[in-house]
């Protein structure tokens, strides 16, 4: 039954970039939070992360189109500052307007976010039946209310409880439903409604531009890695779209918006061979010519050796590895499955056997880390792969990591839109904070510019190995210049801050 007269705002808020990753994507969540609402209400998509005037144009859309419910994410905790923001300018300008959170940021603080006041819902987990169902009940309820009928407070309650995975504030305190099922079947999701959002705006610079586009098959990882965030969001379990249904997202979006680069994000790409060969297989039937990058674990790797070179022939040319440290401390601590450093050299050199482009996932900043191993750690990556990411440790909210040095007292840093693999949050080793950062900053800016290596690729005929180095310059000069800007304390600004304090006409007071 169509209710046209129930107005949903999807919002997505502005994002300051992401240290290592700098590209723009639209929200993978309310791109299919309007495939399931798109033709039953009023919807409009606003993604401030593309505009120019995000806090004005928020400002403009809240007054022009005057949405009965607001639904907005918080996927990535380093975002966290520019969501509240968000939701305090609608309380301000909106105050009649409802507002629904999701995604694991609000899931972790959802009684925090209830208890501010600043949402009314949070949708816990996996998000679009429950949306679907409030998005009825709270249309149905307007519908009633315009007729002159009314539903009571009691009743009102009484339908919101049984909508599962839903929190809210009923009673004076935080009420939260049954846990909701999770859709077995991923192909039953709609296909993301990427007309409704500005496509062209959409580019990831070092990997192409306008023609890259970032996508995933499937939800969570069967691991259980203390520091994973991606993992723990979908409850330790791991669902994909058949091979059938990739291939036609793909395709949608080569037909209508000219992506032929794809950034493919699933944590393991190759944990399923049979699933790998049915994707080989349907891409070769329908000639699909693209280009692709993979992450997968060395484990992985080694198992599906022989899936690599018939990957190659359809599009890959770049694999990332879950390498994480060549230390043995460190992988026993971060690993949940058995990792040493001879699987890791084995994983790497596969990769390179196939003159596919290796990136390795480094991490630094345990109780078992100091200098030398920053130092060693980079050094030895630098044997094998061609490009590293030097990320630092980060205690993700709702990850074992975070449970774990929470209680230890250990998490120096409470602002978390600097939580970001990029800034340093704990310390390392036997090190205070401060020389935590100290070492972290110096040591990367050190090797990176005392690097030989490293500046032979600055030159590279390839040219997106040329990019990204070109790129990782500019980002190792940026954190070591935070450095000395920032020698006690690091401070972040909200994205586009003047103008937001201008359309708010008060301050930005900070974080949550």
């Amino acid at each position: 039954m169509s209710r046209k007269n129930f107005k949903i705002l999807l919002l997505d808020a502005p994002q300051s970039i992401w240290k290592w990753f700098d590209g723009t994507l639209p929200s993978p969540a309310l791109a299919v939070l309007a495939s399931y609402t798109k033709t039953l209400y009023d919807i409009q998509v606003l993604d401030l992360n593309v505009d120019k005037t995000p806090w004005k144009t928020l400002k403009e859309r809240l007054d022009g189109f005057a949405p009965d419910l607001v639904a907005l994410p918080c996927t990535h905790t380093c975002h966290v500052n520019e969501v509240r923001a968000a939701l305090l300018m609608i309380r301000k300008l909106a105050p009649k307007t409802l507002v629904c959170g999701g995604g694991i940021h609000f899931k972790v603080f959802h009684k925090e976010f209830l208890e501010s006041g600043l949402v009314d819902f949070v949708a816990m987990g996996e998000g679009e039946l429950t949306f679907s169902e409030l998005c009825r009940e709270l249309s149905e309820f307007k519908e009633a209310a315009a007729a002159g009928t009314p539903v009571d407070t009691e009743n009102k309650y009484g339908r919101l409880k049984a909508i599962d995975g839903l929190s809210f504030i009923y009673g004076g305190g935080v009420h939260t439903t049954a846990p909701r099922a999770q859709i077995k079947d991923l192909d039953k999701i709609p296909f993301p409604s990427y007309e409704l959002f500005p496509m062209q705006h959409y580019k990831i610079p070092i990997y192409g531009g306008n023609e890259t586009f970032g996508i995933t098959f499937g939800r969570g990882c069967v691991n259980k890695c203390c520091f994973c965030s991606e993992s723990y969001g979908w409850d330790y379990t791991m669902r994909r779209n058949s091979p059938e249904y990739a291939v036609k997202h793909i395709e949608l979006l080569r037909d209508n918006y000219r992506r032929t680069t794809f950034i493919f994000a699933d944590t393991d790409f190759l944990v399923n061979r049979k699933w790998v060969e049915g994707f080989i297989d349907i891409i070769k039937q329908r000639k699909v010519n693209i280009k692709f990058h993979i992450q997968t674990a060395c484990t992985t790797m080694i198992r599906n050796e022989s899936l690599v070179p018939e990957l190659k022939k359809i599009g890959l040319f770049e694999i990332m590895l879950g390498t994480e440290s060549p230390f043995q401390s460190v992988l026993n601590k971060l690993k949940s499955f058995p990792l040493n450093q001879k699987t890791m050299i084995d994983a790497m050199q596969l990769v390179k056997k196939y003159d596919v482009l290796l990136m390795a996932m480094m991490f630094w900043g345990t109780e078992y880390d100091n200098a030398e191993t920053l130092r060693e750690g980079l050094k030895f990556f630098d044997k094998y792969a061609d490009i590293t990411c030097p990320n630092v440790l980060t205690p993700y909210p709702g990850t074992p990591l975070y449970e774990e040095l929470k209680a230890k007292g250990k998490i120096f840093v409470d602002d978390m839109s600097l939580y970001d693999q990029s800034h340093v949050i704990v310390p390392a080793g036997e090190m205070s904070y401060a020389q935590t950062r100290l070492t972290y900053e110096m040591g990367l800016l050190r090797h990176y510019n005392l690097n030989p290596f490293y500046y032979r690729w600055l030159f590279s005929k390839n040219k997106f190995l040329r990019i990204n180095f070109w790129h990782f310059t500019k980002l190792i000069w940026m954190n070591a210049l935070e450095g000395f800007m920032n020698p006690v304390r690091y401070h972040k600004k909200l994205f586009a801050e003047a103008e937001y304090e201008a359309v708010m006409g008060e301050k930005w007071e900070g974080g949550f």
